[in-house]
């Protein structure tokens, strides 16, 4: 049997330390803060868009309900006007009876300290 010496430094020359950069650990937690970020914002964009949107269709129907109540306020205008016009009441004032007076006759009242008389027309051409 023939046996082979045992060389120590065999083993050490097939084994050796390579000098380069260390093996980086990838970190994820950064990148998923973005994304968090991100996502939230889009979110949030989405969110205060949906509101304007809401408030713009309610802005539209005041409008609508404005334009509606005026429009009623100016035909309610309009039939007070043509009511409280002289050539519609005159007719139905004469349906009651009510004639236009020939003659006025001013009273005159007296509101002096010692009591208020009433002084008729005639009775102060008289005095005068």
């Amino acid at each position: 049997m023939t046996a082979r010496p045992f060389h120590q430094g065999a083993t050490e020359d097939r084994l050796r330390v390579l000098q380069g950069r260390a093996r980086s650990r990838r970190f994820v937690a950064p990148w998923m803060v973005v994304v968090l970020i991100a996502v939230i914002g889009f979110l949030g964009l989405i969110f205060a868009r949906t509101s304007l949107d809401n408030s713009a269709f309610e802005l539209a129907e005041l409008e609508r309900s404005v334009a509606e109540q005026s429009a009623l306020n100016q035909q309610l205008s309009l039939t007070i006007a043509r009511l409280e016009n002289p050539a519609h009441i005159a007719p139905l004032a004469e349906e009651l009876g009510m004639v236009i007076p020939v003659s006025t006759n001013q009273i005159l009242v007296d509101l002096s300290p010692s009591g208020p008389t009433v002084v008729s027309v005639e009775a102060r051409e008289e005095a005068q």
